[in-house]
């Protein structure tokens, strides 16, 4: 993830997995509606806090790589078809299977 709008779209990625509604999880991470809406189309600017309690609700850990892990992941997403068993996992605990 490199910027707020990908962010957000794997939090209603997780969210819709989960089966909450936007007020459901905003209500119990402690934040406004709005809020959370802002965050999931990449519009809002939303504080730390908020999102790690984010996080905490949806069973997300927020993590910090150095860049050229980052990248070569996202090559490895991009690539021709092929994906680690890691990378296969990922994507089913996060609901993406057949995504792009």
């Amino acid at each position: 993830m490199t910027n707020l709008q990908d962010i957000g779209h794997r939090i209603r990625l997780a969210r819709k997995a989960r089966g909450l509604t936007a007020i459901e999880l905003a209500g119990l991470a402690g934040m406004h509606r709005n809020t959370l809406l802002a965050l999931e189309t990449g519009r809002g600017n939303i504080e730390l806090g908020k999102l790690l309690s984010l996080c905490n609700e949806l069973d997300l850990d927020l993590l910090l790589l150095p860049r050229q892990a980052a990248a070569l992941r996202a090559a490895e997403h991009q690539g021709a078809g092929s994906q680690t068993e890691l990378g296969q996992r990922l994507q089913a605990l996060m609901g993406q299977e057949g995504q792009p």
